[in-house]
């Protein structure tokens, strides 16, 4: 009779142990600030699908920056991108899933007097070929163009998907977003036109630019020991979907490119 009551109880723990959700099945995705939303945002849809039902995600919302999540991957399955990995860091033994493009977006400074122009205007005008607002409709300001660092993520994507900005000159070149927006706040960027990620720009004049689509990929990035892991080819396969793309366009973002 003891026998058979203990038998009894070691069937229920190991009933209860195979139910709990495993230690290996607890995810953090660490890594980029620009991504957390969108990562916060595909956690939300993935975690329902049946192949990845048993597992749990956790995003941590304070960046570890991009470098942080390159590291994350090598202790959990997934870490967060903030933009596309570079040669170096695919060399790194880590390849990436991309899960949405951050809009690349055009602003001015209050004195230029447009609101509007086309593809080939704004190129006119990054390649120097245009010195005065009022040439494009606007008003008789001159020109400031602001720049980034050759080498700067989002300028590297504007320049691939456009190679006319591969002739652009700039009358000042800054180093991130934040330092675009105080200028065209300042008297000093009245007139002047800068580049940098749509979200950003939200309190600017952004521009309206005709024929005008490129954005800087962000998403997930994993060890290639890990390649074979379901995660990961449940993932692949997921942000090709319609439901995700959806998802991922009304975040205000582009889904990842075909």
């Amino acid at each position: 009779m003891v026998n058979k009551k203990l038998s009894i109880g070691v069937m229920v723990l190991l009933t209860l142990l195979f139910s709990m959700p495993s230690q290996a099945g607890k995810q953090m995705i660490a890594g980029a600030g620009p991504s957390t939303k969108v990562v916060e945002l595909f956690v939300k849809h993935f975690s329902k699908q049946p192949a990845v039902r048993h597992y749990q995600f956790m995003v941590p919302p304070r960046s570890v920056k991009h470098a942080g999540g390159i590291k994350a991957s090598s202790t959990y399955v997934f870490g967060r991108t903030g933009r596309p990995l570079n040669a170096r860091e695919k060399a790194m033994n880590k390849s990436e899933i991309v899960l949405a493009r951050i809009p690349i977006a055009f602003a001015t400074g209050e004195d230029a007097g447009v609101s509007s122009l086309t593809l080939e205007q704004v190129v006119a005008l990054y390649q120097g070929k245009i010195r005065r607002w009022s040439e494009v409709g606007g008003s008789d300001s001159p020109v400031v163009l602001v720049g980034r660092e050759s080498t700067e993520a989002l300028f590297g994507v504007l320049k691939k998907v456009y190679p006319a900005f591969e002739k652009a000159k700039f009358d000042k070149v800054l180093k991130k977003d934040h330092q675009v927006v105080t200028l065209l706040k300042h008297a000093e960027g009245r007139g002047a036109i800068g580049f940098g990620a749509h979200p950003n720009f939200s309190d600017l004049n952004r521009l309206q630019v005709e024929g005008f689509s490129a954005g800087v990929a962000v998403g997930l990035v994993y060890d290639l020991k890990n390649q074979d892991h379901p995660l990961v080819h449940s993932a692949q396969s997921y942000v090709q979907t319609v439901q995700w793309h959806s998802a991922v366009r009304e975040l205000g973002l582009l889904p990842p490119a075909p």
